[in-house]
């Protein structure tokens, strides 16, 4: 019975008129909140113990690739050519910028003296980075080689595109996986109805319509987070109260551009 009054809320809130906001008016008055959100969700993350505070530089390094791979789906729509090639040595660039700082994060790693956190599963999944990274870096250094050359080459840009796009899930993968235990699923289940796709579809492809189409399981995600955490009796890290009072209130007030 206790589960009536929540979905008598989420049914209230679904019935209330919702508006649809304009890109201008998405980019001036929400997407800016949007941004600080996952700023205090980031840090908020780093005050668990053990947490590597690297990994949020690595986010942000795998989020900025997608500019320059969308160059290289706007030059190069079928195949690798010619007409990318710069492009194609930006993105490996990047890429080996983003190694040597998993490399770094990797090489800080030990067994945690916490009793509720235990990186083994992080470090497994930061070592799939690892090779998931270096795949695709060999990829598109063969492609460089064979385009310098003037051979001929049929290498799919889509296929590049979803090894890239491959990389933004192993990170976020590793993310959950560092959390620690006692918190875990409701970490995992706010990253991926929440923070995923706000920086897949908001932040990185300027998707104001999934916002107006999502609005909804958004707001329920961000709630059923708020209510495991400070009604359930967790005991979370000092200063963490701080970041989801504040990631509630700027929700909060996008919600006030929607009804």
């Amino acid at each position: 019975m206790k589960i009536l009054p929540l979905l008598f809320v989420i049914f209230s809130f679904q019935a209330q008129a919702q508006k649809t906001l304009s890109s201008q008016a998405f980019q001036s008055n929400v997407r800016p909140v949007l941004s600080g959100i996952l700023s205090d969700f980031y840090q908020m993350i780093t005050l668990f113990p053990d947490f590597p505070k690297e990994l949020v530089s690595i986010v942000d390094e795998i989020d900025d690739l997608h500019g320059e791979k969308e160059l290289i789906r706007e030059k190069c729509p079928r195949n690798l050519e010619l007409a990318c090639l710069s492009n194609i040595t930006n993105l490996r660039n990047r890429l080996v910028g983003v190694q040597a700082k998993t490399l770094e994060l990797i090489s800080r790693q030990k067994m945690s003296s916490s009793l509720h956190m235990n990186p083994l599963a992080g470090i497994r999944t930061t070592n799939e980075f690892m090779i998931e990274l270096e795949d695709i870096k060999g990829t598109l250094d063969n492609a460089a080689l064979i385009i310098k050359a003037g051979a001929y080459l049929k290498m799919p840009t889509l296929e590049v595109v979803k090894k890239i796009d491959g990389l933004s899930t192993f990170v976020s993968l590793t993310v959950v996986e560092y959390i620690p235990f006692t918190y875990k699923e409701d970490f995992r289940n706010f990253y991926f109805n929440f923070i995923h796709p706000v920086q897949q579809q908001i932040s990185r492809s300027q998707n104001y319509e999934f916002l107006n189409r999502n609005i909804n399981s958004l707001n329920f995600s961000l709630n059923l987070l708020n209510q495991n955490l400070t009604k359930r009796n967790k005991k979370t890290p000092e200063g963490m109260g701080a970041y989801l009072s504040a990631i509630h209130s700027r929700w909060n007030s996008i919600l006030r551009n929607y009804f």
